[in-house]
């Protein structure tokens, strides 16, 4: 029966992927990789980055991260996490017993710390009475309306015209999975590696936007303001999503006739 690491290493080949190419692109070391697939995960770092690491080879090669940690931990190669609840809390160390005297002595200065800074209290309310009472007479200066400047006009029309909807593509993305993801905007990288289930985040280009995922059905987005169609299904890995100003429509929901 084929081992664990040769089943993914199947799978790995099936999709045409190499185990340098999954490093250069999840920035996991190659020595790591082959180790999984030696079935050594003892190489690994071990406890939560032994998990991460699987968790983002086996979301990049599209397989189901939950179902083959699973089958890990029934063979024996990956601890299961122990509940919140089995940790055990450090114990408390005794603290060390003050003198029945020392006791008292220290409640007499704070009492008497507390009676000085109420009899101060007093004191100063006392001085702040007998001071002479300000003039209830007020005096009532008559307002001219100033009309507005021409300079606070021109501010005012140049902050209206910067209040514009952006007239280039405005990606947001949504992590419904843990999904790889590489964004570039107008030739430029500003999204690389991988991101885990619940991140959000958006991208601005003017005129191109070019997108490769580990897991297409993984991730949702708004473009321009309108919800987009799924990239494609779960675990899937497509690469080279080409969105510009002329095709967007293609990747937006059509807007219902009113």
């Amino acid at each position: 029966m084929e081992s664990l690491g040769q089943q993914l290493k199947q799978e790995r080949e099936k999709k045409g992927l190499s185990l340098k190419e999954i490093s250069l692109q999840t920035k996991i070391g190659l020595r790591y990789l082959e180790a999984i697939e030696n079935d050594q995960l003892e190489l690994l770092p071990g406890g939560f980055f032994t998990r991460q690491i699987l968790k983002t080879y086996l979301t990049f090669i599209g397989q189901e991260p939950k179902a083959w940690l699973a089958k890990y931990q029934e063979a024996g190669l990956l601890l299961v996490e122990p509940p919140a609840s089995r940790i055990s809390k450090p114990k408390k160390t005794p603290g060390i017993k003050v003198n029945n005297i020392a006791w008292i002595i220290l409640t007499v200065v704070v009492m008497s710390l507390f009676i000085g800074l109420i009899y101060l209290s007093i004191k100063s309310s006392r001085q702040a009475v007998k001071s002479p009472a300000a003039s209830k007479t007020a005096v009532v200066i008559p307002v001219t309306p100033i009309e507005p400047r021409a300079e606070t006009k021109e501010k005012t029309k140049k902050t209206e015209a910067e209040v514009q909807p952006y007239q280039g593509l405005d990606l947001e993305l949504t992590f419904n999975e843990d999904c790889w993801i590489q964004v570039y905007a107008d030739g430029n990288l500003v999204i690389d590696g991988l991101k885990l289930e619940g991140y959000k985040t958006s991208v601005k280009a003017k005129s191109e936007l070019r997108i490769n995922l580990g897991n297409a059905g993984g991730v949702s987005f708004i473009l321009n303001g309108r919800p987009g169609k799924p990239f494609g299904k779960r675990g899937e890995v497509i690469k080279n999503i080409k969105i510009t100003i002329d095709n967007l429509s293609q990747f937006v929901v059509a807007e219902k006739p009113s």
